[in-house]
């Protein structure tokens, strides 16, 4: 377990595409910057590859370059998963020009990925208390005979 920063980066002459980069060390968002890359978002973990692997986990669909960790989505569905993970995290950075409908949007969407990861859980630990009560039925239909 390594602590890492989790930044997401756009590149003006590819728009869709988001760049996920693990970094050792607090990258230099440069807001005032005018580069073709940009910083768009940074988060700090406590396990920056776990980090990584479970956005991955959230985003796989959507992956086109595994090398790179370059992904077809929006900045603001990309900061969204980051979010929602269930690990933790502070958030260090986030573009200033976001306007409050994509503040909005991250938002509704980190709700969304939050909201999925409970129902899954939900599901399998309905799942296993089931299974508990086959398990007490089936001894106790076999220990009476």
């Amino acid at each position: 377990m390594q602590p890492g920063y989790l930044a997401i980066e756009t590149h003006t002459e590819r728009p869709g595409l988001v760049r996920f980069v693990l970094c050792d060390e607090l990258p230099d968002p440069d807001p005032t910057g005018h580069s073709e890359n940009r910083w768009r978002y940074i988060a700090s973990f406590n396990d920056g590859e776990a980090a990584l692997m479970h956005t991955h986990e959230l985003l796989k669909r959507r992956l086109l370059e595994s090398e790179t960790h370059l992904y077809r989505t929006s900045p603001e569905r990309a900061i969204a998963a980051v979010e929602s993970l269930d690990l933790r995290h502070r958030r260090v950075y986030l573009d200033v020009d976001f306007d409050d409908r994509s503040r909005a949007t991250i938002a509704s969407l980190t709700e969304k990925y939050v909201g999925r990861r409970r129902a899954w859980a939900s599901f399998f630990q309905t799942l296993g208390y089931i299974g508990i009560g086959l398990l007490l039925l089936n001894l106790f239909t076999f220990s009476i005979h």
